[in-house]
């Protein structure tokens, strides 16, 4: 398993130095990112991420999402697929801020998120232009 650039083997925290060296980031996708955080987010909001699987990320809570989607950043607008699975503080609250905020998403993976209740994955259904195959 190889380091990332935004994660930091000891402090798993995103770190302000590197920022410019991930500014062309599309996709994140690692073994590592597990141990990201809310703060973490609140700096991968300001990339041009298409791609971001946090699965697993247990010290993510719905604080960390929002900030992550706050006030029209960047990812806003280039994200399309998202991997939240198996985060278990996770809640309604934040599906409600993903699909909301992420006008580009296509992809959302949701899986074993024990909080999301059947009312966010109805709300998931009855978007406009929604394809369930990809939920």
């Amino acid at each position: 398993m190889r380091s990332h650039p935004l994660v930091s083997g000891t402090s798993n925290l995103l770190n302000e130095d590197k920022c410019y060296k991930v500014s062309l980031v599309r996709r994140l996708h690692e073994d590592n990112l597990n141990s990201i955080t809310d703060l973490a987010l609140l700096g991968a909001g300001d990339l041009l991420i298409v791609q971001l699987w946090i699965r697993s990320c247990e010290r993510v809570i719905d604080k960390g999402i929002k900030s992550l989607f706050h006030a029209d950043r960047k990812i806003c607008k280039t994200l399309s697929v998202l991997n939240v699975g198996y985060i278990p503080k996770i809640t309604n609250a934040a599906i409600f801020t993903i699909t909301s905020a992420a006008k580009a998403l296509t992809d959302l993976s949701i899986g074993f998120c024990d909080e999301v209740t059947d009312a966010a994955v109805q709300m998931l259904m009855d978007r406009p232009n929604h394809n369930s195959s990809q939920l």
